[in-house]
């Protein structure tokens, strides 16, 4: 049997890197500020039920991102905001939020475009654009923190304040619903997407955490605190990988099920679910 040529083995070694695509994260952690923007693309094999699996998903997580923004946005406008930590929460959320957009945005794009065939002379592989890599570096990007007890101090809870944190949690558990349901199914192997789903589950996680304790700070009964439908935003273009759900439909008027769902008295601070098993997250 004759050996492969040497050109036939460098094809072939090329095609298997584009299979395993780069090792860095969807969002870098930090980048070199003295270095150049180098964007790459990243493959996945054709195929058109993992092609749609990614649409679906982009088609859900991006309004539901602009649905965080919108909310954010309308709390720090209102004059009855008052707690710092949430204040900067929903700042931090507008500024990573905004830019997790333009990931999805990038991802459709790439989505949108021909697959290419590479000839290994043996075989002929269709590789499907995924995404793109390096976005950050690009638009010299660093993620905002979580608000930390050094970071911002609890400060007085107003009753706005726990409508927003009630409603944002919501919220924020639809996303973790969608991100948990991109990786239960089979048909969706988007790496970029996988990376970015365990920033998703990683962010919301923690913040549903630290909203939780901005409710048990609130001096009167947080349990009668009404949350109008209204007031969660861009839950109508989800649909891939969540499940239905009453919080989904309709924001209860006490705290979420996920925080006491055997108690009525006003809920008090507690921890949040862990969501360590998303750093396991492979596809």
């Amino acid at each position: 049997m004759p050996m492969p040529s040497f050109r036939t083995a460098l094809a072939a070694a090329a095609a298997l890197a584009l299979l395993a695509g780069p090792a860095r994260a969807a969002i870098e952690d930090g980048y070199d500020p003295g270095g150049a923007p180098v964007p790459s693309t990243w493959y996945a094999p054709a195929d058109p039920a993992a092609r749609k699996a990614d649409r679906d998903y982009v088609a859900g997580m991006r309004p539901h991102h602009a649905g965080a923004l919108s909310m954010s946005r309308d709390y720090l406008a209102d004059p009855e905001a008052r707690s710092p930590m949430l204040r900067a929460l929903a700042a931090g959320i507008i500024r990573n939020q905004a830019f997790e957009i333009g990931l999805l945005d990038e991802v459709a794009r790439n989505l949108a475009l021909p697959p290419r065939v590479f000839d290994l002379g043996f075989a002929r592989l269709a590789m499907q654009p995924a995404a793109t890599e390096g976005m950050g570096q690009m638009q010299r990007f660093l993620r905002s923190p979580i608000p930390g007890p050094l970071g911002a101090a609890m400060g007085p809870v107003s009753l706005r304040d726990v409508q927003f944190a009630k409603a944002m949690i919501v919220h924020h558990q639809a996303a973790l619903d969608m991100a948990h349901g991109y990786h239960a199914d089979p048909a969706a192997r988007n790496g970029f997407l996988g990376l970015l789903n365990t920033d998703i589950v990683t962010d919301q996680g923690q913040e549903i955490a630290l909203m939780r304790r901005v409710i048990g700070a609130y001096p009167g009964d947080a349990a009668a605190v009404a949350v109008d439908e209204g007031m969660v935003h861009g839950m109508e273009g989800m649909r891939h990988g969540a499940a239905p759900h009453a919080d989904h439909a309709a924001p209860p008027a006490e705290a979420p099920p996920a925080a006491a769902p055997h108690r009525h008295p006003a809920p008090r601070a507690r921890p949040a679910p862990q969501h360590g098993h998303a750093h396991g997250m492979t596809h």
